[in-house]
């Protein structure tokens, strides 16, 4: 019998990766409003409320601000990475948890107060090391 062999961190972050680059801001926003819910979406990309995120997704509309659009597709590249290994639900933990690859801080926090080309990186350092843990 053949062993089924496990997806590799770098083989789903490329595949959550692809898919959500290929979507408008409106079906982010949607996936992400369905996946993390709207306080944890707002909180991500940096908003005071969810509104503005539920606009986008009814109108099929975009940020107005490169940094907010730039946030939710790496937002929705984390969440994506996560659910194809484990599940929305762990998604979410993951996003809120203090994480020891970002000083202690929620991913949540350093996406919402970072420059999401800076943060990137390290958000992404710390989602391959979940997966690969």
């Amino acid at each position: 019998m053949t062993a089924i062999k496990a997806p590799t961190a770098t083989t789903v972050l490329k595949e959550a990766s692809r898919e959500m680059v290929h979507q408008s801001a409106g079906d982010l926003a949607g996936y992400l409003l369905d996946r993390i819910g709207p306080r944890y979406t707002a909180v991500g990309l940096g908003l005071s409320d969810a509104r503005q995120i539920k606009a986008w997704r009814d109108n099929h509309a975009s940020p107005r601000e490169s940094a907010v659009a730039d946030r939710l597709t790496l937002l929705a590249q984390i969440v994506r990475a996560i659910e194809i290994a484990y599940s929305a639900e762990t998604a979410a933990a993951f996003l809120r948890s203090a994480n020891p690859d970002l000083d202690d801080l929620p991913p949540l926090l350093v996406l919402a107060d970072g420059d999401p080309l800076g943060v990137g990186r390290p958000l992404l350092r710390a989602v391959r090391s979940f997966l690969e843990s």
